[in-house]
C-alpha cells in the first residue's frame, strides 16, 4: 500500500474500542489473531474497520453503519435483528460453513432458510461498505462469514480492489460438495481480485474444488479464471507480533503458578494448553491423552499439572454448549481418579486472558500441547514459541492438522487423533533434553520472527495492489 491511500478492512464482527486505539499499548487484546495482525497497519495507513456490533435488536437496522472515530482507525457498526443474528450466524456460518470447512461433515446443518439469511446478510454488508467507500480504498474482507460480500459490492457497482482472506481451512473438494451451494460460493469468490489461504494445502484444495464445480483454468502466475472472472489465488501464512510475547512485556504479570497458588519445586513439571472452547481443537482428545500418559508413567503422578485454559466461544451453539459439558466432564473424571491430598493433575480455567497474561504463563510451562482436530493456522502455537527464553525453553507438542504444522516443523508433531501417541509424545516432551530443546526452540523462533502479523499483511496488500481489478462485473 501506499502512504495517503486508505484500508477498509471488513469482518463479521468488529474489535472492541480498546483494542484498536493508538493508547492501547498493553498487551490487552483478546486470544486470536486477527485485530493484532491488522492493527498496525491500520494505524501506519489510516483506515476503517466494518462489520457487526454484536447487538441484536427487535427490528432490523438501516444499511448505513454507525461511524466511531478512534485515532487513526474508524469502526463502522451494524446492527442486526435477533433473527438475522441468528439465522446468518449461529445457523449458516457456524452450523454449517464452520463445520464443513473444518472438515467435519457429520456436523454439517443442511438449511436452504438460514443459507437465504446469510445471503441478505452478505447484501447489508455490501451496502454499508458501498455507502462509506472513497475511490482509492483498498478493501480487504476477512473469513467465511462472507464469501459472497466482493459478488455482492460489484452489483453494487464498485470498480476498486477487493481481497478476501480465509482464516481458516479449506477442505477437500468433495467435502466442498456437501455444501448444496458450493458452484455458487466458488463463483461469489471469484469476484475479489485475490483471494489467500494459510497453506499450499488449502490452496490444492480450493484449486481441486474449483476445477470440479466450475471447470476453469489457472496460469503460470495463480489467476483462476472462469468466464469473464478471474481472481489471483494465493498462499499466505498469518504470524504474530513475536514482540507482545517477548520476557520483558510479561513485568507485572502474575506467573502461573501464582495465578493458580500451586507449590511447586523444581522437579514439578507445568503442561499448557490455551484455546476457545470449541469441538475442532481437540481438547478431549487431550485430555485423554494426559490420563493415558499417567496411566502408562506413574512416576509422573504428583509432579506433573495439566493447566487448560479454555475461552468461552459461541455459547449459544448447541454443539459447543455439548462441548463445554463434554471437557468438565473428563476434567472431573480424570481429577476424580488421579488427585492426591496435595496435588490435582488438571486446573481448568473457563475464562480468557490478556496477551500479556497469557506471554506469562507459556514462558513458564515445560510444554505446550496445540493439539487442534483442524486449524488454519492457529497462533497459540507461534505465541508459545515467542514466549520462550534463551536458557531453558519449554517445549511445543503440535497437531499436523493444523496450519502452523508446515512450518513449525521442529516442534513434536503429533497425530490428535492418536490419543497413545500423543501421551507418548508429550512424556517424551517433558524429558527432553536441554541441547535438543535449545536447538528446536532457535529453529522455531527463527520462523516465529521471520513471517510475522506485518509480513503477512504487507505481502497480501502489495499482492492485491498487483492484482487490482482482475474481476469485472458479470
Amino acid at each position: 500500500m501506499q502512504q495517503g491511500q486508505r484500508l477498509v478492512v471488513v469482518s463479521n464482527r468488529v474489535p472492541p474500542a480498546s483494542a484498536v486505539t493508538p493508547q492501547d499499548g498493553n498487551g490487552s487484546a483478546p486470544v486470536g489473531g486477527l485485530v493484532s495482525a491488522i492493527k498496525p497497519t491500520m494505524e501506519k495507513y489510516g483506515g476503517l474497520w466494518l462489520g457487526w456490533s454484536g447487538r441484536s435488536t427487535q427490528r432490523r437496522g438501516g444499511y448505513e453503519p454507525t461511524v466511531s472515530d478512534l485515532g487513526p482507525v474508524q469502526l463502522a457498526t451494524l446492527d442486526f435483528a435477533e433473527e438475522e443474528a441468528s439465522m446468518y450466524y449461529i445457523g449458516y456460518s457456524n452450523r454449517t460453513l464452520w463445520p464443513l470447512l473444518h472438515s467435519f461433515p457429520g456436523r454439517v446443518v443442511i438449511r436452504h432458510d438460514t443459507y437465504r439469511f446469510y445471503r441478505r446478510i452478505n447484501r447489508r454488508f455490501a451496502e454499508a461498505l458501498f455507502s462509506v467507500l472513497k475511490p482509492g480504498d483498498q478493501v480487504w474482507v476477512h473469513d467465511f462469514h462472507l464469501f459472497h460480500l466482493g459478488f455482492e459490492l460489484r452489483q453494487l457497482g464498485w470498480t476498486g480492489s477487493i481481497g478476501f482472506f480465509l482464516h481458516v481451512p479449506f477442505p477437500a473438494a468433495d467435502i466442498f460438495s456437501i455444501l448444496p451451494w458450493s458452484k455458487d460460493t466458488l463463483e461469489a469468490l471469484l469476484h475479489y481480485d485475490l483471494v489467500g489461504v494459510h497453506t499450499d494445502r488449502y490452496l490444492r484444495n480450493l484449486h481441486d474444488a474449483l476445477d470440479s464445480e466450475l471447470g476453469g483454468s489457472v496460469d503460470s502466475s495463480g489467476v483462476y479464471s472462469y468466464g469473464a472472472l478471474s481472481s489471483k489465488l494465493g498462499v499466505y501464512s498469518i504470524g504474530i507480533d513475536p514482540s507482545v510475547f517477548q520476557e520483558k512485556t510479561m513485568l507485572g504479570s502474575r506467573s502461573l503458578t501464582e495465578e493458580l497458588s500451586l507449590n511447586l519445586n523444581p522437579s514439578h513439571r507445568l503442561i499448557i494448553g490455551v484455546d476457545r472452547l470449541d469441538y475442532t481443537k481437540g481438547i478431549p482428545h487431550r485430555l485423554r491423552a494426559f490420563e493415558r500418559m499417567l496411566e502408562q508413567h506413574s512416576n509422573l503422578r504428583g509432579k506433573v499439572i495439566y493447566v487448560q485454559i479454555s475461552s468461552p466461544s459461541r455459547t449459544r451453539v448447541p454443539e459447543y454448549i455439548q462441548e463445554k459439558e463434554q471437557v468438565e466432564r473428563l476434567v472431573g473424571q480424570i481429577n476424580g481418579r488421579f488427585s492426591e491430598a496435595n496435588w490435582v493433575p488438571i486446573r481448568y480455567l473457563y475464562r480468557s486472558y490478556p496477551q500479556n497474561v497469557l506471554a506469562r504463563f507459556y514462558h513458564d510451562a515445560d510444554v505446550a500441547m496445540v493439539t487442534p482436530l483442524r486449524d488454519g493456522m492457529n497462533l497459540v502455537a507461534k505465541e508459545f514459541v515467542a514466549a520462550q527464553g534463551e536458557e531453558n525453553p519449554g517445549v511445543l507438542v503440535l497437531s499436523q492438522f493444523s496450519g502452523a504444522a508446515t512450518s513449525l516443523v521442529d516442534a513434536v508433531i503429533v497425530n490428535p487423533y492418536d490419543v497413545d501417541g500423543m501421551a507418548e509424545a508429550t512424556y517424551r516432551a517433558l524429558r527432553m533434553p536441554l541441547a535438543e530443546r535449545l536447538a528446536r526452540s532457535k529453529s522455531l523462533m527463527k520462523d516465529v520472527f521471520t513471517d510475522t502479523a506485518a509480513s503477512w499483511s504487507e505481502s497480501f496488500l502489495d499482492d492485491l495492489k498487483l492484482n487490482s481489478r482482475r474481476a469485472p462485473v458479470n
